[in-house]
């Protein structure tokens, strides 16, 4: 993603991709396989693949294809070609490339998969269009992503739900998944289909477990400068992660958070 155009990664670290492969076993993302369809052969682009883990799970399914995936950050991708090597994943490449300039000629994927990336982005419909560019004609764009991203909890705590929206306000777009529809009709994208279900990785009823409070744990922790720069101080940082994890940690509590999947045809 171009600096122009999304607001800064937030949680980058060297230990990022560990957390994207722990973010994709909580949120069993060989579910979202079920969520669209694609031929044996099919050649599919994850856009903002991250650590490669739809990347290969997308190549796997279509044996006599082939998957790629493109993002920003080198060190994902060195991770991502690693795993892929390790599991003797044959019709697989990763590729550097800014989701608003993808380096591919207009018409060369049957199928773009996004997730957990238009919510960078300042200018999304300029993402989406950009997708579709290197999509076929016939062939589909899919992206998904959370909506009510830590937003809504109950027993409600009115001073910390303002901190809350404010420092994910600050640092993403919490509900980017009820605008995809949008976005796709904006695009040109026809025969748009809209489905949604609970986040697995952020929808918790009672106390978290401890994977899931790990994944908060590296989050903020990595995301800790643009928490101190949102709310003023190291001190006041510290304490709304403090008082978040106490929160998460309780029995009494629920935190809900939608997944919206979003399909959209090139004409």
């Amino acid at each position: 993603m171009s600096n122009g155009s999304s607001k800064p990664y937030a949680i980058g670290s060297d230990e990022e991709h560990d957390r994207l492969e722990r973010q994709a076993r909580i949120g069993k993302i060989e579910d979202h396989l079920t969520k669209f369809s694609f031929a044996r052969d099919a050649v599919i682009l994850d856009a903002g693949c991250g650590s490669g883990s739809m990347t290969r799970l997308l190549a796997k399914a279509a044996p006599d294809g082939r998957a790629i995936g493109v993002d920003v950050s080198e060190d994902h991708l060195s991770y991502a070609r690693m795993r892929a090597q390790e599991e003797a994943i044959e019709n697989i490449s990763f590729e550097t490339g800014d989701i608003f300039s993808l380096p591919f000629e207009d018409n060369t994927f049957d199928r773009v998969w996004s997730k957990y990336v238009l919510q960078w982005v300042n200018n999304p419909v300029h993402a989406v269009a950009e997708f579709r560019r290197v999509t076929r004609p016939g062939g589909k764009v899919v992206c998904c992503n959370f909506d009510g991203f830590s937003d809504n909890h109950y027993p409600v705590d009115e001073a910390f739900q303002n901190d809350v929206d404010r420092v994910f306000n600050h640092v993403v777009d919490p509900n980017v998944g009820r605008k995809m529809f949008s976005m796709f009709r904006d695009s040109g994208l026809t025969d748009i289909k809209v489905d949604f279900e609970p986040d697995a990785t952020y929808t918790v009823s009672g106390a978290i477990d401890a994977e899931r409070r790990q994944n908060w744990v590296d989050q903020f922790g990595a995301a800790f400068k643009a928490i101190s720069e949102c709310l003023g101080s190291d001190e006041a940082a510290q304490s709304f992660v403090d008082r978040f994890l106490e929160y998460q940690d309780r029995e009494d509590t629920i935190t809900a958070c939608a997944l919206y999947f979003v399909e959209g045809v090139v004409p």
